[in-house]
């Protein structure tokens, strides 16, 4: 999957530490299910993370995202929300 990746820390030009390209696709848990994503941004919580607050370095490379909209597997829109 293509996904936006956490891959260092910078606190001063945290976008540098944004890593683009393909992921392994992620397993689900019971009781939850896969969205595929049609739009989502980049939020405070993403530039805190990469400024390495909160997050600590042995969690890299971490995939970001806290909002996004898309499609569950049933076909419904869905927003995805902290």
């Amino acid at each position: 999957m293509f996904a936006v990746t956490a891959t260092q820390f910078d606190a001063d030009d945290p976008l540098t530490g944004l890593t683009l390209g393909e992921r392994p696709e992620p397993g689900v848990s019971d009781g939850w299910t896969t969205v595929t994503v049609k739009a989502t941004a980049l939020n405070h919580h993403d530039l805190w993370s990469l400024r390495g607050v909160g997050l600590r370095a042995e969690a890299l490379p971490m995939i970001l995202g806290c909002d996004a909209a898309g499609v569950d597997s049933d076909g419904n829109e869905v927003i995805v929300h902290s």
